[in-house]
């Protein structure tokens, strides 16, 4: 629909608040800004549910609790409703892509559902319900990508505003091929589809002219970036065009798959120092048995030698990863395996998650062998494992000399600045220090070592322009 009649800026004290409340993977962070900057003439984000007059719950259906959180969190907006007339719910993300109208149909709360490929149809919905028009659910698969608005890199969520543009999240691939039989992302995501590359370089070069140094790349599998363009494109060649754009200090990307990982990456990531030591590289399981109930598309042999690999070219790499524990058909032999490539590699950390059936994968139909109990008993002794290794390697960087870049604040003295070191961990600074600021690289020396976190005492300090 077109109209001849000029549009009106509305200031931000006159918009109204849009709550966004976002659950799983950076992908689903990276849609939450997109949805902020496609609402920004109307709304302006606000940091609670009390305060909107829009809520957005964007979902994510890898593991059961973010979908019981959903089903909580619309639960709980019936007095908010009631308190403020007018007040709008929507549910997108890849359990409404999933669910659909049955999200509708279970809960009353509900005006709309939209699904991963439907983020432009938001303004749309949101005008049809304050006409008078029903529920209303939009999940169909469109074909291409959704536009872009222009300067999209600029958004600041909630949970990223502390940053202030240092980090920018750049999504260049949809979808996903691998068909993991515990996993719905092929379903909910469709396909993989690749940003063209000159879109992506464009998005890039916004982020930096807003200030950004770090650009993380996203994708369901983002080392198989171009293999559906034409011509086609390797993670490579992408990787080498964005490390050419100035102004870029560091490029982190999440998450390789290891059937994907080549040669040719790794000489890469060794040669060039914009790309971050650290690689999250999923593992799921350390058993083949399990690997290949899970259609992983590769072995623990392959797994290990990518990992002694990159160990061999960049020694001071870190290395984090995924593990399901409990996975049907699981023996105490199986989960001895796992542990074992734990010893073995040395993560420095691992998401480890409980498996749970997701309706409609292939895995939702195994016979399991373990109770829930049996499950919890495995991932503690694997947490616990994980805790002692991390432990000792975070210890290991007391005394050593780094680089930080500060992008956020101390979250104990808001007076400290915080940043991270190539390799991911968070590095708190121990005081405050005249004219240090976000976007800033400090050398650093390592003073500490926490649970999580080190603290340090900077040596040098190179200043943004």
């Amino acid at each position: 629909m077109s109209s001849d009649v000029e549009p009106q800026t509305i200031s931000d004290d006159h918009k109204k608040g849009v709550y966004i409340r976002t659950y799983g993977c950076q992908m689903n962070e990276y849609d939450s800004q997109k949805l902020y900057k496609i609402l920004e003439s109307e709304y302006r984000p606000v940091d609670t549910p009390e305060n909107a007059d829009l809520v957005l719950i964007n979902t994510c259906s890898v593991r059961d609790k973010p979908e019981q959180k959903l089903y909580s969190m619309l639960g709980s907006m019936s007095d908010l409703k009631a308190a403020r007339p007018g007040m709008m719910v929507g549910v997108c993300g890849c359990v409404a892509q999933q669910e659909g109208e049955r999200i509708l149909k279970r809960s009353r709360n509900v005006d709309f559902v939209f699904g991963t490929h439907n983020l432009s149809l938001v303004p749309s919905l949101i005008q049809l319900r304050k006409q008078g028009a029903p529920p209303q659910a939009a999940v169909d698969y469109r074909e291409e990508w959704e536009e872009l608005p222009l300067g999209f890199a600029e958004v600041d969520t909630s949970k990223n505003a502390q940053r202030g543009h240092v980090t920018a999240f750049i999504s260049i691939s949809r979808g996903c091929n691998k068909n993991c039989t515990y996993c719905i992302v092929p379903t909910t995501r469709g396909p993989e589809v690749s940003r063209a590359l000159e879109e992506i370089e464009r998005e890039v070069r916004i982020a930096v002219h807003r200030g950004s140094k770090e650009i993380v790349l996203l994708g369901q599998t983002v080392n198989s970036y171009g293999i559906d363009l034409n011509p086609r494109l390797t993670f490579v060649k992408l990787l080498e065009r964005i490390a050419a754009i100035p102004g870029i200090e560091r490029i982190r990307f999440t998450s390789p798959h290891p059937q994907e990982v080549r040669r040719d990456f790794i000489e890469f990531v060794a040669a060039n120092p914009k790309v971050c030591r650290h690689i999250h590289m999923p593992l799921q399981s350390g058993s083949d048995q399990i690997l290949r109930a899970m259609n992983r598309n590769y072995r623990r042999a392959k797994y290990l030698n990518i990992i002694e690999a990159l160990k061999k070219r960049v020694p001071d790499m870190a290395i984090t990863t995924d593990i399901i524990v409990g996975f049907p058909g699981e023996t105490e032999e199986d989960f001895q395996e796992t542990l074992e490539v734990m010893d073995i590699v040395q993560f420095d950390n691992s998401y480890s998650f409980v498996f749970s059936p997701r309706p409609g994968t292939a895995a939702a139909q195994m016979q399991e062998l373990l109770s829930h109990e049996e499950k919890l008993a495995r991932l503690q002794t694997l947490q616990a494992k994980q805790e002692a290794i991390m432990t000792r390697r975070l210890s290991a960087w007391v005394g050593q000399e780094t680089q930080v870049l500060v992008d956020h604040r101390n979250q104990v003295d808001d007076r400290c600045f915080a940043g991270r070191i190539s390799q991911n961990y968070t590095v708190n600074l121990q005081k405050p220090y005249d004219g240090l600021k976000l976007g800033d690289l400090v050398d650093v020396r390592i003073t500490g070592s926490n649970r999580f976190t080190l603290t340090a005492d900077p040596v040098s300090i190179k200043g943004t322009a």
